[in-house]
């Protein structure tokens, strides 16, 4: 008899916002043929910061200035919104695509868009891609000789200290008063507002949860699947006894951009038996 189990989910949690740049100091120039070199981590204090939502600080080109990739105050709270020249900036969608406008007062706008797909890698925090601006043309985030990596991502501000992100909970519910810290559920759905945050599932519904199925049981392999975010990492465990040690499945970190479900085989143990867990992740945490 198939007796391999699922012991349901985890959420792992461990955050904090951090002063300064994220850029990696060995890694932090672009490169535009028009522009030559320019610095991502001017300085640590001002130099650029990848944000989980919006990106903030500057980029510093000996022939074009100062780059302002945002104030880091996006008047929503969570994402600039591009309209007008109190409210620009670079955002990021959280699965890692990055889009907006930055602003150089000797080159003008440098836009964030499709054709040149900027983006950072969630896995390893390596951008790739192109920006554009009218007057100096391409610049490249990734080349031959050097790519812009960021050393993580950061979350944003907390200024109500509950252990959820401002521009999460204003995404979600255009406040910070509603959602709190500890085991505070508002939706009511069994799973803490910290929680909800550490899967990116909405704390006001109730019926938006990772659900974790045995979709097919086989003679070799067993099917689960999970539902997953895009702006999440999802890790499959194991355990043979529930009072053992949690153990990595061979599966290793997992990402599904479609943000849909995610599918892995297990093996079947009939003796002994296995519980499964998944774990969502904060990519670049």
């Amino acid at each position: 008899m198939n007796r391999t189990l699922i012991a349901g989910l985890m959420v792992s949690l461990a955050f904090a916002a951090e002063a300064g740049t994220t850029i990696d100091a060995g890694h932090p120039y672009v490169y535009g043929a028009n522009t030559g070199w320019i610095n991502a981590r001017s300085d640590v204090t001002n130099g650029a910061v990848i944000g989980r939502d919006y990106c903030s600080g500057w980029l510093w080109g000996a022939n074009i200035g100062w780059v302002s990739l945002g104030d880091g105050a996006p008047l929503n709270h969570y994402a600039y919104a591009n309209t007008e020249n109190t409210d620009f900036g670079v955002n990021h969608d959280g699965a890692g695509r990055l889009r907006g406008y930055a602003w150089s007062s000797s080159a003008g706008w440098i836009v964030f868009e499709d054709r040149g797909n900027p983006h950072v890698d969630l896995s390893n925090g390596n951008l790739s891609g192109w920006l554009w601006g009218a007057n100096i043309g391409w610049i490249s985030l990734s080349n031959a000789q050097a790519f812009v990596r960021t050393g993580r991502v950061d979350p944003g501000p907390d200024t109500d200290g509950d252990g959820i992100p401002d521009p999460w909970e204003y995404r979600y519910l255009e406040t910070t008063t509603t959602l709190a810290g500890g085991g505070a559920d508002f939706d009511g759905d069994g799973v803490s507002d910290i929680e909800e945050y550490g899967m990116d599932t909405d704390p006001a519904n109730s019926n938006d949860l990772l659900w974790v199925t045995l979709d097919e049981a086989g003679g070799v392999t067993n099917t689960l699947s999970w539902t997953t975010k895009p702006t999440r990492h999802y890790r499959l465990q194991f355990v043979v006894s529930l009072t053992g040690a949690w153990e990595n499945a061979d599966s290793g970190v997992l990402s599904d951009e479609t943000g849909v479900i995610t599918v892995a085989d297990v093996p079947v143990t009939n003796s002994p038996a296995r519980f499964y867990r998944v774990n969502a992740i904060l990519p670049l945490n």
